[in-house]
């Protein structure tokens, strides 16, 4: 038996019940639903008779039942929410089941009558909650957070209630003019140059993730360049990036068709904290084009997925500049940062990127998924990605009269996400983020601390943000075994459930990685979290393993 991490009591109401062996189903608003089982020959269609009983039409959105089980829902999220603070050993942080344990508690077909949001509600908690990673846990310290707030669910529960597919300005004109106005709005949080906002020949649109991002802008500049050189030329473009980069830019250039043996990734090291070196940079474009190929995109980050590192966008951006290559600006998660005046150094030299994009689900609160992207010249972006079917045409006055930003994505439809991101700047205000953004690097800086004291540990990289990279300390020299212990000690952490941590490499190097984001974390948790990686290291110390 699977653990059942929390229980609710759910009231009648206008649910839908269920029916034993019987031949009806009630609704719960007084009608009587007949299965027609005995005879198999009964047909059912709109309001017709099964069996001599009048049918009544299922309705899918029918706002009473709406209203009634939209207040149990959100009961139970509140009710999940409170239990990860109040019982956190209800809830392993990572998931403690084996691949395929749904299969075997779950039914091999789907049901043929309705069943009751109970029903399927205690199903959530006895058979899915144990499957889930809890990445809303206080003691969630993985990967990046994917942070959630009550403004962002709040307009996610708005988005979801309205259902619009804002395509094409005509398709919801609110949707695609707040989309437009709210980019605006972070553009100048984050104090972007003004050829990023819609004034000009810019502007933002809401991706789904960063790795959307990165292909589109891959696809545009990879556009912007055939229609000077020839699309015979294609086997020629070359892209730069650093050892760092996150994997989705090499899918995406794959997609686009750029050759994988074109793809140039600098090697970085400890010497300058992981950043891509400029003269590298500068040493790969002149060696390529001395043998014929044809350099075209560059590919910065501002808080790399390993450690955070910061790629130098001033010099990055004037060689760029200098050869007319578009760079791209990939700032996921710490780009979040940047609307701190003390951390908007980290993108100086944007002025020179031609896009730039942030996760607003990362660290702003905006909830899963939010991938804010500007560019400098839309129609780079728009000419590479538009269609024009005759069921999605109408007239306007001039190209620029509206936004269709079903020509700035790959997908055609697309939802309503700005709502959330509006209703997060709106609910909490710019301050108010701006703080709580601090005190999760005040948090990380709190945890680095104890890890610098301890001299069977040390910090490896240089904390900018919220993220400490750090290992237990080599024996002898030996780095073949301190990778091991580091690898056991991850091991013993996540195994405990009570908090969870990721790892990566650097320089071949094992590394433990402390990520604080979640929006519940407080110190305390950080404090628990130190007392549990410092107690299995102790144990494999006193083991010999050290």
């Amino acid at each position: 038996m699977l653990p059942i991490p929390f229980e609710m009591e759910y009231g009648n109401g206008n649910g839908i019940g269920t029916s034993t062996n019987g031949n009806s189903i009630e609704n719960g608003l007084g009608s009587s639903i007949e299965n027609g089982h005995g005879k198999g020959n009964s047909n059912v269609n709109g309001n017709e008779k099964v069996n001599g009983a009048k049918v009544i039409k299922m309705k899918p959105m029918e706002s009473e039942m709406l209203r009634e089980q939209g207040h149990i829902m959100v009961d139970f999220i509140a009710d999940y929410y409170k239990n990860l603070e109040d019982s956190p050993h209800d809830f392993p942080v990572l998931s403690q089941v084996q691949p395929g344990y749904l299969r075997d508690v779950l039914p091999d077909s789907a049901p043929d009558q309705p069943e009751s949001l109970k029903e399927l509600l205690d199903d959530v908690s006895k058979k899915i909650i144990p499957g889930i990673t809890h990445w809303q846990s206080p003691s969630y310290f993985a990967y990046y957070a994917s942070s959630t707030s009550v403004a962002g669910f709040l307009g996610e529960m708005l988005n979801a209630g309205l259902s619009v597919v804002g395509f094409t300005w005509l398709t919801s004109p609110a949707a695609t003019e707040l989309e437009v106005i709210v980019l605006d709005w972070l553009a100048k949080l984050l104090q972007l140059p003004n050829h990023f906002l819609s004034t000009g020949k810019g502007g933002g649109v809401i991706q789904g993730t960063g790795c959307e991002a990165v292909l589109v802008v891959v696809l545009a500049a990879r556009d912007r360049i055939l229609k000077k050189v020839g699309i015979t030329s294609l086997p020629r473009l070359v892209v730069y990036a650093s050892d760092q980069t996150h994997s989705s830019f090499r899918k995406a250039c794959l997609i686009g068709g750029i050759h994988e043996e074109n793809i140039r990734l600098l090697k970085t090291d400890s010497s300058t904290n992981y950043e891509m070196p400029p003269e590298s940079l500068e040493e790969a474009i002149s060696h390529d084009l001395a043998k014929g190929f044809i350099p075209f995109f560059i590919c910065a980050t501002v808080g790399t997925t390993s450690s955070a590192a910061v790629d130098p966008l001033v010099p990055l951006g004037e060689i760029g500049k200098s050869y007319g290559i578009w760079m791209h600006v990939d700032a996921a998660y710490a780009g979040n940062a940047c609307i701190c005046p003390e951390y908007r150094k980290f993108i100086d030299g944007i002025e020179n990127a031609d896009s730039f994009n942030i996760n607003a689900h990362k660290w702003l609160f905006a909830n899963q998924t939010c991938s804010p992207l500007w560019v400098k010249d839309r129609y780079s972006l728009i000419d590479a990605l538009k269609t024009n079917p005759e069921y999605l045409e109408y007239k306007v006055s001039k190209r620029d009269a509206v936004v269709n930003y079903k020509d700035w994505q790959i997908s055609l439809s697309r939802r309503f996400r700005s709502l959330k991101l509006w209703m997060v700047l709106r609910l909490y205000g710019s301050e108010n983020l701006r703080n709580f953004i601090r005190d999760h690097v005040n948090l990380a800086k709190h945890f680095e601390d104890y890890v610098a004291q301890d001299p069977h540990f040390e910090v490896v990289t240089i904390r900018y943000f919220s993220l400490v990279c750090f290992r237990l300390v080599t024996v002898d020299g030996d780095e073949d075994k301190c990778n091991e212990r580091n690898r056991e000690l991850l091991a013993a952490v996540n195994s405990t459930g009570k908090i969870f941590i990721s790892h990566t490499t650097l320089s071949g190097k094992f590394i433990l990685r402390f990520a604080v984001g979640a929006p519940l974390t407080e110190e305390k948790h950080v404090t628990e979290a130190w007392q549990i990686i410092h107690k299995h290291a102790s144990i494999l110390i006193r083991n010999g393993n050290c």
